[in-house]
């Protein structure tokens, strides 16, 4: 039973904070501020948190590691040979969070929260693969590329977010990268 009580007070605390971080920057809020939106002792937050940054710190972690989950196994062959599962994934992921995505997008937290979640991103799917900094230049660039673009056409198209056309035109664009990609290990052979 406690797991549940301690997940559903950060649960609390996470949307209380979520809510104070789109309308201002965390310096400006305080753990009086979040307890008192979050309805939780102060007490209470500093059982599970350091100070408001750690709080934040767990917060985006865990959402990063909500969307990490949907390339776990990404492999750059699987990409090359299907790229539509995970671009099938990925916009179905914006689809179920639109709200809060489109929350995000206005708010002072959007241009941190991107870049944090698309080097995350990038990181994951290049530690999956065994690609390192020193030997795999192309390879990394090539996943930066293709997983920042998917996260920023999602992005860019929460305004109207029509998730079977948005597909559609990913999919058209995979298909070239793909064979742009294919083009390349031929040409390098």
């Amino acid at each position: 039973m406690p797991d549940r009580r301690i997940k559903r007070t950060k649960t609390n605390i996470y949307t209380a904070l979520t809510a104070l971080l789109f309308e201002r920057d965390i310096r400006n809020i305080t753990v009086k501020e979040l307890c008192e939106k979050a309805d939780v002792n102060k007490s209470t937050f500093y059982l599970h948190f350091m100070d408001i940054y750690d709080c934040k710190a767990q917060w985006q972690n865990e959402m990063f590691d909500e969307i990490l989950s949907l390339v776990q196994d990404l492999s750059l062959d699987k990409v090359a040979k299907n790229p539509q599962i995970y671009i099938h994934a990925v916009v179905s992921y914006f689809e179920e969070n639109l709200d809060f995505y489109k929350k995000l997008a206005s708010s002072p937290l959007a241009p941190e929260f991107s870049y944090n979640l698309k080097q995350r991103l990038s990181a994951k799917i290049a530690e999956s693969n065994g690609l390192n900094t020193k030997n795999n230049r192309w390879e990394r660039t090539m996943v930066a590329f293709i997983m920042g673009g998917l996260m920023d056409s999602c992005l860019i198209n929460l305004d109207d977010f029509a998730p079977e056309k948005l597909r559609e035109t990913l999919n058209e664009l995979g298909e070239c990268i793909v064979a742009y990609v294919r083009e390349h290990d031929r040409m390098a052979k």
